[in-house]
């Protein structure tokens, strides 16, 4: 009997949210299971945004750069069958190569992957094909996947439970992470849709169509260049010889007079001047974050620092060498680069994070409230920012201000490694 009332509340539930949750496809027209709805999908994006442009290392300094990205997203997203949305397009300064759609019509390029374009039709055809992603909802087709997979293991859990399974909490958490990691990639599908109907709206915006070859080619140049490290570009986007080809005979079908538009190269070479100036120097960042990650500091060491003396304003490549000289044990460099780079970079995240920890490794208590106090201006409301602010004002003698901080720490992200962390510190100052 518990299998089959556990099987009929995973039914019954999704009969509620199958009858509740069919929406029309704005690119298909086809109607389908959505439990995503449209304010949803704009609030989610709204409150996703901040977090993965931070993420993914901050916006590039540059407003007539953002400005630029943004005003070409917009001429595409004008064209697409969702013109209403709240668009916005940026680009960040992951030295990856990649790009990314969230729901809602929020997309980002890494400076990676625009400093390696060549025409603004380039530019054009990577923010339709994201473009693409937010127009046919598949996002939301994912959040609905993951939502069903979800009601299944609950069916399951109760069968598990009525069985007295040892652990079935722990067998059910298990899958619901699993089934995260599912869905967390566009299937092939998605992606040859994407391809289309970035290909649709960067011709019907008046581009060359042959900037997607040109990206294409950008990407399968980067894959044999680094099999291993393709950068999350390739891991989000899967690239294919077919794919390739796809956009090479769609192109070709096109007339004569949309596959000669001339390439836009002017405007796309003023306002992309300094990420291509400063492509070798991030790219260093980016091989030097992988050595970083793998404990070979000695070798990341001379990349940051001929990256530092060539371009000593860029506050990130600055954090990142006050990394690699605090892992190196050098901690007066690391906080003198720290401090710097937090001035050069007062908009990123990591850099004031980054400042703060190290300060605090100094004992430095009140500087690195300082930068926690400026990482909390970027991001509110962010556990490791609390934990790390507990962790100063306790080494400042302020044991009242930091027992607050641990608790909003803990009440912040239940569960989680912080609140654990500060669950232990609480613990050790007698107060649980």
């Amino acid at each position: 009997m518990g299998r089959i009332r556990g099987l009929l509340v995973a039914v019954a539930v999704a009969g509620v949210l199958a009858g509740s949750g069919c929406t029309v496809n704005p690119v298909t027209g086809e109607t389908q299971l959505d439990l995503m709805g449209r304010a949803q999908e704009i609030e989610l994006g709204k409150r996703l945004y901040p977090r993965y442009t931070q993420q993914s290392l901050g916006e590039v300094p540059d407003e007539k750069l953002e400005a630029y990205v943004d005003r070409v997203g917009l001429r595409l997203a004008r064209v697409s069958q969702r013109p209403a949305l709240p668009w916005t397009y940026n680009a960040v300064n992951d030295p990856e190569v990649n790009a990314y759609a969230l729901p809602g019509g929020k997309i980002s390029i890494t400076r990676g992957l625009l400093a390696r374009l060549d025409s603004e039709d380039q530019l054009a055809a990577v923010l339709g094909h994201e473009t693409g992603h937010v127009t046919a909802r598949h996002a939301a087709q994912a959040y609905t996947r993951q939502m069903l997979a979800q009601i299944a293991l609950l069916g399951s859990a109760a069968y598990m439970e009525a069985k007295g399974t040892r652990n079935a909490q722990l067998y059910t958490l298990g899958g619901v992470l699993g089934a995260e990691l599912l869905f967390a990639h566009y299937s092939r599908n998605q992606e040859r849709q994407a391809d289309h109907l970035g290909l649709d709206y960067m011709t019907r915006a008046g581009y060359n169509p042959r900037g997607i070859i040109g990206v294409m080619n950008v990407l399968v140049h980067q894959e044999k260049r680094q099999p291993s490290l393709l950068g999350r570009m390739f891991a989000d986007h899967p690239m294919s010889s077919e794919r390739l080809a796809t956009a090479r005979a769609e192109v070709a079908a096109l007339s004569p007079q949309i596959r000669h538009r001339p390439l836009r190269t002017k405007a796309f070479r003023v306002a992309t001047r300094h990420v291509r100036a400063t492509r070798d120097a991030y790219d260093r960042l980016a091989r030097a974050r992988r050595l970083l990650a793998k404990k070979n500091t000695a070798k990341a060491l001379p990349l940051l620092r001929q990256s530092v003396n060539e371009w000593p304003s860029e506050g990130l490549l600055r954090a990142y060498l006050a990394v690699g000289e605090a892992e190196s044990n050098r901690l007066r460099r690391a906080m003198r680069h720290a401090r710097r780079a937090a001035n050069d970079a007062p908009h990123i995240f990591f850099v004031q994070f980054v400042a703060a920890g190290i300060f605090l490794r100094g004992k430095r208590y009140d500087e690195a409230l300082s930068y926690l106090d400026g990482a909390s201006r970027i991001l509110p409301d962010t556990p490791e920012v609390e934990l790390l602010r507990g962790e100063a004002l306790q080494g400042a003698g302020r044991q009242r201000e930091a027992v607050g901080a641990y608790e909003r720490t803990r009440q912040l992200a239940p569960g989680s490694e912080a609140a654990k962390e500060a669950a232990r510190r609480l613990e050790a100052m007698g107060l649980i």
